[in-house]
């Protein structure tokens, strides 16, 4: 593929950076400035971005309420709304993306007007279509059915959570629904996210009282395993190559306390070291491209890009005069844009950003 991605996307000026650069090792590709793009006003977070720069995230049209899904396509400045046959025009409704392929496609969810905390896992062929019910698990009184990534053969991977919070993975290829199992020894899986190889990661549980990060290929089942000490680990994110990133704790803590961004490759989970990670202080990994840059949040509220083994705020990679901060990056494309969230000030509402590698 070729073309940049810096275009406009809103009424917001693109700016060029000042700041420091982190020191990456001699001989390797160093860290770059940044162009930061805010959405447009409709925006209140972008959550991921496809390799033509096509951005999916959560906002609010006009006559509607919050929380509404939309597609952002690269070289425009309005959202198209994701919507269903049953409320076209958002109004009783709320939406989530989750993932968008190269060709448009979208996954994710909807939560129906009226119902009784039932989300439906949700695939949008392209922006502006209805979306279309997956049918996983229908006419159950399911908790939440989630649509968690897509790839760009259309394989949709998700998750089920049930009431009485047990968690089942699948896969949806057309009208084909493929239960994905648990590692021996536990009854719960979580599927969130494929790559183009037909790989799916997530999590398992591997006993009773242990989570591992999990992946999928053909039915089977393999264990990433945990950083020492952990009993809990997950997989949000994979690139094509199988290399994939997520969080593990340190400490017997389960879930949300003491997370560690990491990375899953060849057997080995590796602790990226983010600066400030501690037993109060969670940092993450959400995203990694095919040249292995890794984005994520820090364990201060921050972001950060991980790039030649070095963590760099990408507050200090930004213009310094733009009046934003960079809270939680979401997602990053094969040519090196991110996305993400920001604030500008102290509190009050958020924005979603657009980082684009500086020429």
């Amino acid at each position: 593929m070729s073309g940049r991605i810096g275009f406009v996307v809103a009424s917001v000026v693109t700016l060029s950076v000042t700041g420091s650069l982190a020191v990456a090792p001699r001989a390797m590709a160093a860290t770059p400035r940044y162009t930061l793009t805010v959405g447009p006003d409709a925006v209140q977070r972008y959550t991921g971005i496809n390799d033509n720069g096509d951005i999916i995230g959560v906002g609010q049209q006009a006559g509607a309420q919050n929380g509404e899904g939309f597609v952002l396509k690269a070289g425009t400045n309005t959202p198209t709304f994701l919507s269903t046959a049953a409320d076209p025009g958002n109004t009783r409704q709320f939406t989530t993306p989750h993932a968008i392929n190269t060709h448009g496609a979208v996954a994710g969810d909807v939560f129906p007007s009226g119902s009784a905390n039932i989300r439906r896992a949700t695939r949008w062929p392209t922006p502006g279509a209805s979306g279309v019910d997956l049918g996983v698990d229908p006419n159950q009184p399911f908790f939440d059915v989630e649509a968690t990534g897509i790839n760009d053969t259309g394989l949709i991977a998700g998750r089920t959570v049930d009431p009485a919070s047990k968690v089942t993975a699948w896969t949806v290829s057309g009208s084909t629904i493929t239960r994905l199992p648990s590692l021996p020894g536990g009854r719960q899986a979580r599927a969130l996210a494929v790559n183009n190889t037909g790989l799916v990661v997530g999590s398992s549980a591997s006993s009773a009282s242990a989570v591992s990060a999990s992946a999928w290929q053909n039915g089977q089942v393999r264990n990433l395993g945990a950083l020492p000490g952990g009993d809990f680990a997950e997989a949000d994110a994979v690139n094509s190559a199988g290399v994939a990133v997520g969080v593990s704790n340190t400490t017997p803590s389960g879930d949300g306390v003491d997370l560690h961004a990491v990375k899953f490759s060849g057997g080995t989970v590796t602790d990226l070291n983010i600066p400030g990670t501690s037993t109060l202080a969670n940092a993450t990994a959400t995203g990694i491209n095919d040249s292995g840059v890794i984005v994520g949040a820090l364990p201060n509220g921050g972001a950060y890009v991980y790039r030649n083994g070095v963590a760099t705020d990408l507050n200090t990679l930004i213009p310094a005069n733009s009046g934003f901060r960079i809270v939680n990056a979401t997602g990053i494309n094969d040519k090196g844009a991110i996305v993400g969230v920001a604030r500008k000030g102290f509190g009050g509402r958020t924005f979603g950003v657009l980082l684009t590698p500086a020429a």
